[in-house]
């Protein structure tokens, strides 16, 4: 069937942003805390971070394994309650705007992509993103910030769309939001378990960026093509998008 849409991983795959995706795995709570503390909203004892980190990274793991999804601020709070830290909640917003504002200054676009972007969207391909990701407006800004936020008629997160990636639901979002079918669609990503194998279940193709060797060690790697570079990925969606498309190709420049 022709491809009429692409949607495209975030992290790793659009953007290399370490701090940001620090504070989605482990640091934001302990980072919110230090904010707070920093201004006088609260006192913070010396092993208050190590049990903040330890509770949130619990937390995300619960999601994780569920697939169902809590934003950076409910974390926050849950994470709070859990380890008995009394906190305003627009104190805690405040902290969580201002933490993923400074990653910002460390967000860079991975090598290829921008020009990538910039060739399917030419070529009249509907783009979306699709990630699990707690802060929703850091991937507006992030896009914005790299000059092709008009390229994408979607973002999708798990915070908006209140799913991980470890369930199909997320991409059945955007397949809604883009008006397309699953069969219409490919979706780029480094993770093979959530980008390779959560589009699979969403019955969409999958075209996995990952480096050779990594690739190589994946047995009975499901990819309907696998890439290591993404100037080349405008080549593998018009042949993905043709008649008896060959299966697990690579692709180098």
């Amino acid at each position: 069937m022709l491809l009429k849409a692409v949607t495209i991983d975030f992290h790793n795959t659009i953007a290399r942003s370490d701090r940001w995706f620090e504070l989605e795995v482990l640091e934001l709570v302990p980072e919110v805390l230090r904010l707070c503390a920093e201004q006088g909203a609260l006192v913070m004892d010396d092993d208050l971070p190590e049990r903040a980190r330890a509770a949130y990274r619990a937390l995300r793991q619960g999601i994780i394994a569920s697939g169902e999804e809590r934003d950076a601020l409910d974390c926050a709070l849950a994470t709070l309650t859990e380890i008995g830290v009394t906190l305003p909640e627009s104190a805690a917003a405040a902290a969580i705007e201002t933490l993923m504002r400074d990653a910002l200054t460390d967000a860079t676009p991975m090598p290829g992509v921008i020009a990538a972007i910039g060739t399917l969207r030419s070529r009249g391909m509907r783009l979306g993103v699709v990630s699990s990701a707690v802060h929703h407006p850091y991937l507006d800004w992030t896009l914005r910030q790299f000059g092709i936020g008009d390229a994408f008629a979607t973002v999708i997160t798990s915070a908006s769309s209140g799913y991980y990636k470890s369930r199909p639901e997320i991409y059945h979002a955007a397949l809604r939001e883009l008006g397309v079918t699953a069969a219409e669609t490919v979706h780029v990503g480094d993770s093979y378990r959530f980008d390779v194998q959560g589009a699979k279940r969403a019955g969409m193709r999958a075209v996995w960026y990952a480096p050779t060797n990594v690739a190589l060690a994946q047995p009975n790697n499901e990819a309907d093509a696998t890439i290591a570079d993404l100037a080349t990925l405008p080549t593998v969606i018009a042949t993905l998008a043709g008649e008896d498309a060959p299966r697990k190709r690579w692709w180098q420049r």
